[in-house]
């Protein structure tokens, strides 16, 4: 006998933001299936007779599998068509391979897959409250959103993890959250009990200057610790340190220094004020990023704060919107770099009138 045949693996959407799902269906069949059709008379109790067809279906039953070896990856069989299933996609950037398995009763199975993709998660950010309530409603398609977290009147000043059903939770309801907090580290397990939707951590971003590297480094290992000992660790995309773009150019940091074991990401808060040109891509973000992969090389990459200044000559902003667009064409073109988030906040930086900029960055979240 012949070995089962899976004609297609067809997702309703290849191309999911964390946390999405697709119905995907599996088309299969078994070449040694037949239907005959053979001729013959049916009569009913009244004696009246007729010519009709009799159908035979000598279909072979085969058994539908779909999975994935992809990390964040849930099938769910449909339980009324064994050919449908949903995939759910709890992973940051990349591709998802899944692999479709029809098997018939002797063992013999056919094989096929399909892909579905994680894009680079493009967003904004800005302060909370009515900022980020007007960014939302007027950048709709925010993927990638920064939360800071409040001090909230303890003995410190240090701000701690910001609530999850208030603020920007529940502004920006479609937006992967970049969450920092800088006080105790131990809250974070507490935290992760109402945690339903994905989300990045850091502790204490941007730590130059304020926390010393050894310390940083022994503190943020808790992340590590207290995310893989959680039930809800399958909604932290990833966690790491974040520095500026300024401190490992400019000022000739060291990424190692807040390095610590188990983070997954490295963020570089990138920006320029420079007023007389637009700095390409490579002077954005490639000395920075370069100085990251090579001190950890497989590392992720985030953006989680990007502006520039408009310079003095683009009066239009026709300018500053390309530089937009030319920056996150390289950043997409980057394997390695899971999100970018435009700090739509302080005056320097911000997308306003004429319209030319914010166009342009609210067709590139949406691309």
């Amino acid at each position: 006998m012949a070995a089962p045949v899976i004609r297609s693996v067809t997702a309703e959407s290849s191309v999911l933001l964390p946390g999405q799902s697709t119905t995907v269906r599996v088309d299969a069949y078994h070449p040694d299936s037949r239907l005959l059709t053979l001729s013959g008379r049916v009569s009913d109790p009244t004696g009246a007779a007729w010519d009709s067809p009799v159908r035979v279906d000598l279909s072979v039953p085969l058994t539908v599998q779909l999975g994935s070896t992809a990390p964040g990856v849930t099938v769910t069989p449909n339980p009324t068509d064994p050919t449908r299933f949903t995939v759910t996609v709890l992973a940051g950037r990349g591709t998802v391979t899944l692999t479709a398995t029809a098997r018939d009763g002797a063992g013999r199975t056919g094989t096929a897959t399909t892909t579905l993709a994680v894009p680079l998660l493009v967003g904004m950010s800005a302060e909370k409250g009515a900022r980020t309530q007007r960014a939302v409603a007027e950048y709709p398609g925010i993927r990638y959103m920064r939360d800071f977290g409040t001090d909230g009147g303890d003995a410190d000043a240090l701000p701690e993890l910001p609530p999850l059903n208030a603020g920007k939770f529940v502004d920006a309801p479609s937006a992967v959250m970049h969450v920092s907090w800088k006080d105790d580290v131990e809250q974070l397990s507490g935290w992760l009990d109402g945690l339903s939707r994905p989300v990045y951590l850091t502790w204490y971003h941007e730590p130059m200057g304020d926390v010393t590297p050894a310390t940083y480094r022994t503190t943020a290992t808790r992340v590590t610790q207290i995310v893989a000992a959680h039930r809800n660790r399958r909604w932290v995309l990833g966690h790491g340190p974040i520095v500026t773009r300024y401190w490992l150019d400019e000022g000739r940091g060291n990424p190692a220094d807040w390095g610590y074991p188990g983070m997954t990401h490295y963020g570089v808060d990138c920006y320029s004020r420079d007023t007389a040109t637009y700095w390409p891509a490579s002077r954005m973000f490639g000395v920075a990023f370069g100085k990251v992969r090579a001190a950890y090389p497989g590392i992720r990459l985030l953006v989680p704060e990007y502006g520039l200044s408009r310079t003095t000559a683009d009066t239009t902003g026709a300018g500053r919107a390309q530089a937009i667009r030319d920056h996150v064409t390289w950043l997409r073109q980057q394997g390695d770099v899971d999100a970018v988030a435009y700090w739509n906040n302080w005056a320097e930086f911000e997308l306003g009138d004429p319209p030319l900029e914010s166009t342009a960055w609210r067709n590139l979240q949406l691309a």
